[in-house]
C-alpha cells in the first residue's frame, strides 16, 4: 500500500523545440508525473492542468518566448516556474524577474540540478500554503484517535475533486494506534535513521509513507523508545519537517501525555482540536491544556473542544451545558454523539466509519463542525 506523494509537472515547450531534454531526465523519476505542451497550446486554451510546478524550457529567451511566462503567470500566478534555456544576458535575466520565475536552469540541464530545484520549488510552495490542524486528547480514552482518522476521510472526501494532498501523522509512538485502527501497521524501525537524520527527506518519506483507500496517506509507527531517546526531539521534528513539505493539508493525533517536542509542534500549527469527555477530571484536564496552549500560541489562536461520546440523557446531563460555557468561556466547544455501533464495528474490521455508515450521527456532526471551522483546507488560517 505504500505510494509515494506523486509531483506533477507541466513541461511547456518553446516553438524551435524538437525535443526536451527536463523530459527526457524525468521520464524515468516515477515521483514526477509529466505533462507536456507546447507554447502554442496554452496560448490557444488560455489553460494549465493542475499542478504542482511549471518547466517552460526554451532556446534563446525572445519576445515570441517571453509570452510563455505571460500567459502562465495569466491563468496560474501562485505555481512555481522553473526555466531551462541557453544562456540569457542582463536584459533577458531582467526581464525574468517580472514573472517570479523560482529558478533558472542554463542548458544543457544537468539532472542532479534540475531534480533539486524541482523539489526545492514545489516544498517551498507547499510550505507557504499547507495547512496543519492538530487533535489533541485531553484524556486517555477520549477517542482523539478516532476523531483524526474520521477527519482526515472526511477532508479526503469532500476534497476530492480539487485532487487533495492529505496527510494523517500519529503522534502517538507508544501505540501507534491509528495503524492498528485502519489495519495499515507499519513494520519500519524509525530508530534506523534516530543519529543520520540528514536521511530523513523526501525521498525517505516517500518510503515510510502509507497511502490508504481514501486517499489520505498515513504516518504511524509503534515505537515508545523514540519519546525517551536522547535524540527523539530532533527525530521527530525533522520528521514532521519533512511531512509537511509534502502535504498541503495535515491532520496531527497528538497523545495526551507531555513530551519534549509536543510544545514546539503546538507552535507550529495552524490550529488545534481538544477531544475530551463530559466529565469532572476530564473537564479539568481540558482547562489545564487550554491554559498551556494559550501560554505558547495567545488568546488569539484558533481552539476547539469537542466533547467525545456525548449521549442525550432523558432528564438532564450531569453536567449542563451552561456549566460547560462557563467553566469554557469564550472557548468554542460541540458534542460528538456516542455511536458505539458504528465506531466499534468499524474498529474490528480495520476500514473506516464511512464504510459502515455515511449516515453516522457522529461523522454528520463532526463534517459540520470541519466546515464551520474551516478545517478542510479552503483558505489559510
Amino acid at each position: 500500500m505504500n505510494s509515494g506523494a506523486l509531483t506533477r509537472v507541466t513541461l511547456i515547450l518553446g516553438k524551435s523545440l524538437n525535443d526536451s531534454e527536463a523530459a527526457t531526465i524525468l521520464e524515468n523519476e516515477s515521483r514526477f508525473l509529466v505533462t507536456t505542451m507546447r507554447v502554442e497550446d496554452v496560448a490557444r486554451s488560455m489553460d494549465v492542468p493542475m499542478t504542482d510546478v511549471v518547466i517552460a524550457e526554451i532556446e534563446d529567451m525572445t519576445e515570441e518566448e517571453l509570452q510563455i511566462f505571460s500567459e502562465v503567470r495569466a491563468i496560474a500566478p501562485d505555481i512555481p516556474l522553473i526555466l531551462l534555456s541557453n544562456a540569457l544576458d542582463h536584459d533577458a535575466m531582467q526581464k525574468l524577474l517580472r514573472y517570479h520565475v523560482q529558478d533558472w536552469l542554463l542548458k544543457p540541464v544537468d539532472k542532479p540540478k534540475l531534480l533539486t530545484s524541482l523539489r526545492s520549488s514545489v516544498r517551498t510552495n507547499r510550505n507557504s500554503h499547507n495547512t496543519v490542524n492538530a487533535i489533541i486528547s485531553c484524556v486517555g480514552g477520549a477517542g482523539a484517535t478516532t476523531v483524526a482518522i474520521n477527519m482526515a476521510d472526511i477532508a479526503s472526501r469532500k476534497l476530492a475533486k480539487k485532487d487533495p494532498n492529505i496527510a494523517l501523522v500519529d503522534l502517538d509512538f507508544s501505540t501507534g494506534n491509528c495503524g492498528y485502527v485502519l489495519n495499515m501497521v507499519s513494520s519500519l524501525n524509525l530508530g534506523s535513521v534516530k543519529n543520520a537524520h540528514r536521511r530523513i527527506d523526501s525521498e525517505f518519506i516517500s518510503v515510510i509513507q502509507q497511502k490508504h483507500d481514501a486517499g489520505f496517506y498515513l504516518y504511524s509507527f509503534k515505537r515508545p523508545d523514540v519519546n525517551t531517546e536522547m535524540n527523539g526531539q530532533e527525530l521527530i521534528l525533522r520528521l514532521l519537517d519533512a511531512i509537511s513539505l509534502e502535504h498541503s493539508l495535515l491532520f496531527l493525533d497528538i497523545p495526551y501525555y507531555a513530551t519534549e517536542w509536543r510544545d514546539d509542534v503546538l507552535a507550529g500549527v495552524n490550529s488545534c482540536t481538544l477531544v475530551s469527555e463530559v466529565n469532572l477530571p476530564a473537564i479539568k484536564h481540558t482547562l489545564d491544556l487550554l491554559e498551556h496552549i494559550r501560554s505558547i500560541r495567545g488568546d488569539d489562536f484558533p481552539v476547539h473542544v469537542l466533547f467525545n461520546k456525548h449521549a442525550n440523557q432523558l432528564f438532564g446531563q450531569r453536567i449542563s451545558k451552561s456549566k460547560i460555557e462557563e467553566l469554557l468561556g469564550d472557548t468554542p466547544f460541540t458534542f460528538l454523539p456516542v455511536d458505539s455501533s458504528t465506531i466499534g464495528e468499524a474498529m474490528d474490521r480495520g476500514v473506516l466509519a464511512s464504510e459502515i455508515s455515511t449516515r453516522s450521527a457522529f461523522l454528520k456532526k463532526l463534517t459540520a463542525y470541519m466546515e464551520s471551522m474551516n478545517l478542510l483546507g479552503t483558505k489559510k488560517k
